[in-house]
């Protein structure tokens, strides 16, 4: 009986020398170790995330074919230095956006074997790159009233995974035009993507539950994505009005793997 995939420590050093071959032939000589170390996880990975994720994600599309191809289009070889194979891995969830210039908040769940802080497996969420009427809109409602984004990051479930709220990776060193600039909330003003995201460790990306501790994750995600969609949306509530939850996802506990540590650096996704 063949156990349930997951990834490892070897799936990093697997991305790590894969980024180093010269020979374009190189992953058909070890299709195997990549299907143990990379697709299969990952097809698990994903299959999982849209069963768990089924209720709360409505609208989303989970792919689960064609996911976790290493070997770059010959076009865009020159522009890695040559690299024939990526050195990561990463996995998009979202809804189909309407624009060709606006994105829809997303799950973004990515190995990167050569991070340079040890944040080599790790899920993300929000708006990591708006349009620019997407950032404009947020600061808008930002600077009307901030208490969604406040009361939902305050929740003991968000912010055990998540603390601090919005990462600020993406930030203006200047206030943004034709905002206060000393408004209470002109660091959230500036930043120039709306997202969370957390890092695991070893522990926990080898662990068979994986997939149900990233499913437990997302589903906080999930809560700050609806409030992006309401605030993109036009449906921002007035300062002082009484306001319904954006999204039915009851508490969660954190799973049993997860541990208390949460690590927090730079990622580079």
């Amino acid at each position: 009986m063949n156990s349930t995939p997951r990834f490892s420590s070897r799936s990093i050093d697997f991305l790590k020398t894969a980024a180093r071959q010269k020979n374009p032939n190189w992953l058909d000589r070890h299709q195997t170790e990549y299907d143990e170390l990379i697709r299969a996880p990952l097809q698990h990975m994903a299959k999982e995330l849209a069963r768990e994720l089924k209720k709360e994600a409505a609208g989303y599309h989970f792919p689960q074919k064609g996911i976790g191809r290493l070997k770059r289009p010959a076009s865009r070889v020159a522009e890695y230095g040559g690299g024939l194979f990526k050195n990561y891995i990463g996995y998009t969830a979202t809804r189909p956006s309407q624009s060709m210039f606006d994105s829809n908040p997303s799950l973004f769940f990515m190995i990167n074997s050569e991070d340079r802080d040890g944040d080599e497996v790790l899920l993300a969420g929000g708006l990591y790159m708006p349009s620019s009427r997407q950032l404009k809109t947020i600061r808008e409602k930002i600077a009307e009233n901030a208490a969604p984004f406040e009361a939902l990051f305050k929740t003991k479930s968000f912010a055990a995974r998540y603390p601090g709220g919005f990462s600020d990776e993406r930030k203006s060193t200047r206030p943004p035009r034709g905002f206060d600039p000393n408004h209470e909330k002109i660091e959230w003003m500036k930043l120039q993507g709306f997202f969370v995201w957390r890092s695991y460790r070893k522990k926990e990306y080898s662990s068979p539950d994986f997939p149900k501790l990233l499913a437990s994750d997302a589903k906080q995600i999930l809560k700050l994505n609806a409030i992006l969609d309401q605030a993109l949306s036009g449906r921002w509530p007035e300062v002082g009005a009484k306001r319904k939850s954006v999204s039915p996802i009851p508490e969660a506990p954190l799973d049993r793997i997860s541990g208390d540590r949460v690590t927090l650096h730079t990622p580079d996704f």
